[in-house]
């Protein structure tokens, strides 16, 4: 149902349009009525109505300088103009406003009707206009959204499969650039430059990928595009230049001290913690500690199991579950495949060494 707001200063003539609108007209209610401009203009800012049926002239605010306020509050209803025979010229400038449309009173009960159902029809389409917009903006933002995630944790599965989506949208052939594509692109990236600038908490400064200007078709608006996001992660990537300095490599160091203990520490967890994609994680990883992520985790708590073995008072499977094994008989295997000694063949032997080094 569309709201409808009636403004005229004379009781019979708002009483018989809502009777018409109530009785005979589909799709519409009013929702409220004033008797002068002043009142009308404070009701439509409140209401906000789909339709606003006013007189030409009334006290205070005449009906044009009711719509033209409107406008300057951003309200756009449709308006249907009601006029004397003497404001008869006055009401056909109306037009020039937008106004659907203008009767004369008395008012043509046929006349009004069909006026009406002119009206819902284009107010319908309005709005179908509108959802089409929402749904193209929540669509290019999403998209946005999820192609800065990609450059920022360098996952190049994920970035690729945003830039395709780009060029089916796009298009990736010789026809003309449409202007609107050209809009879309550029609140795509205007959208993406804000979500990369949440995830550079480091305050890394980016370049920007611009629309190209005089992009003549729809391949090269896409391939400028393409070619922008790949030399942005491509910065993204070198300027970190956190393994070129240990950096990285010592804070995930310290980042698996911490947390060894826990059975379900993983390569991705890491990765994720680090905001880096698992495969280019892993052979970062490995280039820099020349070994994979899982060898170094193993080694890591073989060497604190080693340390825990030397208390006597640390039960066998104790010291497993601190080193991060739920399964004893699991952690023993591992811990002979690495040293050559069960855990209580090692406690023995160290346990001699130490004894006899007295």
């Amino acid at each position: 149902m569309y709201t409808v707001l009636i403004a005229d200063d004379e009781r019979m003539v708002r009483m018989n349009l809502r009777t018409m609108i109530e009785r005979d007209s589909e799709g519409f209610r009013v929702v409220s009525e004033a008797k002068d401009g002043e009142q009308a203009l404070q009701q439509c800012i409140e209401h906000e109505p789909d339709l606003v049926i006013t007189d030409i002239r009334m006290p205070g605010i005449e009906g044009l300088e009711l719509i033209r306020r409107l406008s300057e509050h951003r309200l756009n209803p449709e308006y249907l103009i009601i006029s004397g025979h003497s404001d008869f010229q006055y009401a056909q400038s109306a037009l020039r406003y937008g106004v659907a449309d203008y009767m004369l009173k008395p008012i043509d009960p046929s006349y009004f009707l069909s006026a009406m159902s002119n009206i819902n029809t284009k107010i319908h389409s309005k709005s179908l206009k509108r959802q089409s917009s929402k749904e193209w903006i929540w669509a290019w933002k999403v998209h946005a959204e999820q192609t800065a995630k990609a450059l920022w944790h360098l996952n190049y599965t994920s970035l690729e499969t945003e830039l395709e989506w780009t060029r089916s949208t796009i298009g990736s052939n010789d026809s003309k650039v449409k202007p609107e594509m050209v809009e879309r692109l550029e609140y795509f990236l205007i959208v993406m430059e804000g979500a990369l600038q949440e995830l550079n908490s480091n305050g890394l400064p980016l370049p920007k990928v611009q629309v190209p200007e005089n992009a003549a078709t729809a391949r090269e608006l896409f391939d400028s595009f393409n070619n922008g996001l790949l030399d942005l992660i491509e910065y993204i990537r070198s300027s970190r230049n956190w393994w070129g300095y240990n950096r990285l490599l010592k804070g995930v160091q310290e980042y698996i001290e911490q947390n060894y203990i826990d059975s379900e520490l993983s390569l991705k967890d890491t990765a994720e913690h680090f905001e880096l994609s698992p495969n280019y994680f892993g052979n970062l990883f490995k280039k820099e500690a020349g070994m994979s992520f899982n060898q170094y985790l193993t080694q890591l708590r073989m060497e604190k199991a080693k340390e825990y073995l030397l208390d006597p008072m640390t039960r066998l499977y104790e010291v497993g579950e601190e080193v991060g094994y739920k399964d004893y008989a699991y952690f023993s295997k591992s811990f002979k495949k690495h040293t050559g000694f069960s855990p209580s063949e090692y406690r023995k032997y160290e346990n001699i060494e130490d004894y006899e080094s007295v």
